[in-house]
């Protein structure tokens, strides 16, 4: 028995096809800096120089071994760790807290105040760099690791509250007004009974602030300078010279310093993912 297909089916089988080629196609494209990056790290100076796209054909690990000597990268790892965690902790106390008011009071000052948060997500934090700049060095702050931790609560403050909102949004009032009944106190419903139910959205906040801070760059340079320390950004940049660079040390310091944001992605994936659909899809 022949089947027959339809000019309908088949241009459903094509759109398929060119669907599938194009996924394939960018997935490539968005995985070869990673290829590049991780074999390069296994090859010796000239063989990166000869040939940076081939695959290593005798892997060493010398270039981890040398660029955890020479970048002092437990250091690196020490001053962005602190930086990173600070950071992440002061925006994931303060959002929840600051979005847990707004949707639950819901009146016109909040609204007003949610507004004017929401305006920083337009505003991106280069431009409010010289500002900050300013500001910090009237405070004294210059120069410090608590100046450039006041500088992320306030950059990354508005896409944290905006995370947070949606998601407390989908919780139902009920939980509230029966731990009300029940005698608690604003705090004691928020910290005991709304914050353990935001893990998803947590976990979000977590791995996409820690991501941006942990790979921030031009920040650092300019708040911590060179007399607070050097997170794993400026050691890498550090590590390239003027004029002649060991890349394949380059290399090896790249993945050793995205090693931790990937691993803290890879134990909070799950609840990243609920996190990020949450809040659109309940309401």
């Amino acid at each position: 028995m022949s089947i027959t297909v339809t000019k309908t089916g088949r241009r459903k089988i094509a759109g398929r096809r060119i669907r599938s080629g194009l996924i394939v196609f960018f997935a490539l494209v968005y995985l070869l800096p990673l290829y590049i990056a991780v074999s390069n790290s296994f090859k010796t100076y000239w063989d990166v120089i000869k040939s940076p796209m081939s695959i290593p054909t005798a892997p060493t690990m010398d270039n981890y071994v040398e660029a955890f000597h020479a970048s002092n990268i437990l250091s690196l790892y020490g001053t962005s760790i602190l930086i990173t965690f600070s950071s992440v902790l002061l925006l994931v106390m303060i959002s929840s807290a600051a979005a847990y008011i707004i949707i639950r009071r819901n009146n016109k000052l909040c609204k007003f105040l949610y507004g004017f948060a929401l305006i920083g997500i337009m505003v991106p934090p280069v431009v409010t760099l010289v500002p900050s700049i300013k500001t910090l060095s009237m405070l004294g702050l210059m120069f410090t690791p608590w100046g450039l931790l006041m500088f992320y609560g306030g950059a990354y403050f508005s896409t944290t509250i905006f995370l947070y909102t949606g998601f407390i949004n989908s919780i139902p009032v009920t939980l509230d007004e029966s731990a009300y009944i029940d005698g608690a106190g604003t705090f004691t419903v928020f910290f005991r009974i709304i914050f353990p139910l935001l893990k998803p959205c947590t976990a979000t906040a977590v791995i996409l602030m820690g991501m941006w801070i942990w790979n921030d760059f031009l920040n650092p340079m300019y708040i911590l300078g060179s007399t607070a320390g050097k997170t794993i950004t400026l050691g890498i940049y550090n590590s390239i010279g003027a004029y002649t660079s060991k890349w394949n040390l380059v290399f090896a310091n790249v993945i050793l310093a995205s090693f931790p944001i990937v691993i803290l992605y890879l134990c909070l994936q799950k609840q990243f993912m609920t996190g990020l659909t949450a809040g659109a899809v309940k309401g």
